[in-house]
């Protein structure tokens, strides 16, 4: 384990209580073939084009965004294992990170070379200043944040940690509906492909827009805990996330009706 991860494990393990496991979350032991396949450098089916990422030497600084962004000088492809290809074009605007800010202080602001191919590519279908961008939510939230984690196997991140910083993007990172279309998901026999319901609110809303941000950081440092000390397969994990994210909704819905205040959306909701 990480030196990092086992020091904040132990730092929160006296007031942090894991959550309990479920069926589901049993069921998920049971392994699929593949669950999910990008988990090593890239091979014939997991792979980048064109990469590294070639950034253009201008700053560009954005409203209440802690980093500087970069717009992209050359496009980047990443080929996940559907075969499904992803698209960074050129021009995509990215600060490197695509992790919520909330979670800087857990998690660090990653901006290294095992980083940035992933980040960039996450960006251009969910962050902010690519809006216009034709791969902008052109697939659901879902798909896109976990190409994300396999983007970061595939360029060398360690398992614990990009399964740490997926959990970050899926319970703060951006959501988003696509009323009336469908995206082109290829099945491919024994690939999960992630299917969570999309939480209750106005389409595009993230949980930090439902949930108050001490209560996310909460569920964050949980997250941590069950990953470091049960190494989950993303499978299970995902079971994990889903039912963290269901008992917060719940516990802020049985706030709202007990008429308890709670407080308010985080700044850092807008990703």
């Amino acid at each position: 384990m990480h030196k990092s991860l086992l020091v904040l494990a132990l730092l929160t393990s006296a007031c942090v209580v894991p959550i309990s496991e479920t069926q589901e979350m049993k069921d998920a032991r049971v392994p699929v073939v593949p669950a999910n396949p990008c988990e090593s450098k890239s091979t014939g089916k997991c792979n980048y084009i064109n990469a590294p990422v070639v950034l253009q030497s201008k700053p560009i600084r954005l409203k209440d965004r802690p980093l500087p962004f970069f717009r992209t000088a050359r496009e980047i492809e990443f080929v996940d294992a559907r075969p499904n290809k992803w698209i960074a074009p050129r021009n995509t605007l990215t600060d490197g990170a695509s992790i919520p800010k909330m979670f800087f202080k857990m998690i660090g602001a990653p901006r290294s070379k095992e980083f940035i191919n992933a980040a960039t590519l996450h960006d251009a279908y969910c962050g902010v200043g690519n809006e216009n961008l034709p791969q902008y939510h052109s697939d659901i939230w879902q798909n896109v944040h976990r190409m994300f984690y396999d983007a970061l196997r595939v360029d060398g991140t360690p398992a614990t940690k990009a399964k740490i910083m997926y959990a970050a993007v899926y319970l703060a990172g951006p959501r988003w509906n696509m009323p009336g279309t469908a995206p082109k998901v290829r099945a491919v026999p024994g690939l999960m492909v992630v299917t969570a319901p999309l939480t209750k609110g106005p389409p595009n809303t993230p949980l930090p827009n439902l949930i108050p941000e001490d209560m996310l950081i909460k569920a964050m440092q949980e997250a941590i805990l069950f990953i470091n000390k049960t190494n989950p397969s993303l499978r299970r994990l995902e079971a994990y996330l889903r039912k963290s994210e269901q008992g917060m909704l719940a516990q802020v819905s049985k706030g709202a009706a007990d008429g308890n205040q709670t407080s308010g959306p985080s700044e850092s909701a807008a990703y």
